[in-house]
């Protein structure tokens, strides 16, 4: 919220109530934990080297965190490093997770429509152009085993697509957006045409900085607040900002 202020001022407000900032459904939607957690820790903030510390965070991380660099440019803070999220008997904290595992799976004509529907918003073809899947491979992972780049073989042309737009191109069957970049692939018919495609994949969310199901997981096991604030921002501390 800290951060977020006057970053919208032209438009007359300063956070939105949706996944773009803090989901937010309204006051019969808080609980009295809740409550209790806010005026319990009101005016702390977390900061590095004095300052505010850009706070990321997301559903699961699967097992890693992954560093601000591999998701959001200008993220290139110290904290926002990639770190292991396991327990000392190697169990990861948000293992727990109903999203610390997830499968999806498609066939060659089910794909074909998904592609159809969400390609053309990242790479400039129009929905006829989407005619037959060819193929489907990873080119590139980023350090945190996240995929960085996928190559979709169409008819035609070779598709590039990276990052973010991953997740936003391969929808569920149900249209929701893909859990995380955080998968492994398996193609059956590929080289020629898709028939089957499968995705094996863990956590849910961009995996940047704070993993609120492993916090769950870190809580369950007698940590605090602070210990599991800098576990996942190293090198920050709590302070007092008012």
């Amino acid at each position: 919220a800290l951060r977020n202020l006057g970053r919208r001022r032209t438009q007359g407000f300063d956070l939105s109530a949706t996944v773009n900032d803090q989901v937010y459904s309204g006051v019969t939607a808080e609980t009295p934990e809740g409550r209790a957690a806010v005026l319990e820790t009101r005016g702390q903030v977390l900061t590095y080297k004095g300052r505010t510390a850009e706070a990321f965070f997301y559903s699961t991380c699967g097992g890693r965190t992954a560093s601000g660099v591999e998701v959001f440019r200008g993220a290139a803070q110290p904290y926002l490093r990639s770190v292991a999220d396991q327990a000392a008997d190697g169990s990861s904290y948000c293992s727990i997770s109903p999203r610390y595992r997830w499968h999806e799976e498609w066939t060659g004509e089910a794909l074909r429509a998904t592609l159809q529907r969400n390609l053309p918003a990242v790479s400039g073809l129009r929905g006829d152009d989407i005619r037959q899947v060819r193929d489907i491979r990873v080119d590139r992972r980023t350090p945190s085993g996240r995929v960085d780049q996928l190559t979709i073989a169409l008819s035609g042309p070779e598709v590039k697509v990276g990052g973010s737009s991953i997740r936003q191109v391969l929808r569920s069957t149900s249209g929701e957006l893909l859990r995380s970049n955080a998968f492994s692939v398996a193609v059956t018919g590929g080289g020629s045409r898709v028939t089957h495609l499968a995705l094996d994949g863990m956590g849910a969310g961009h995996g940047v900085g704070f993993c609120q199901w492993g916090a769950v997981g870190r809580a369950r096991t007698g940590q605090g607040y602070q210990q599991i604030l800098t576990a996942y921002f190293p090198g920050t501390r709590v302070a007092r900002s008012y």
